[in-house]
């Protein structure tokens, strides 16, 4: 009975992890499209890629431990 709740104690926190870290991409994601508005470059178009990138795959990180916990 302790091993499971135990168990179920650490993939709650995983969960609650993963979601804060879905959080922090979020938040990625909205300083770097403030961050282009205001500073125009060669590689504005590429930073917004790569911060939608980092938001998808921090999803799917949170997909896949929902579905292999």
């Amino acid at each position: 009975k302790t091993i499971l709740a135990s168990k179920l104690l650490g993939i709650t926190f995983v969960l609650i992890g993963l979601v804060v870290y879905i959080v922090f991409a979020f938040i990625v994601v909205r300083q770097v499209k403030l961050m282009t508005e205001v500073v125009n470059g060669i590689l504005t178009n590429f930073l917004r890629l790569i911060s939608w990138i980092f938001f998808l795959f921090s999803i799917a990180v949170f997909v896949l431990a929902l579905l292999f916990l």
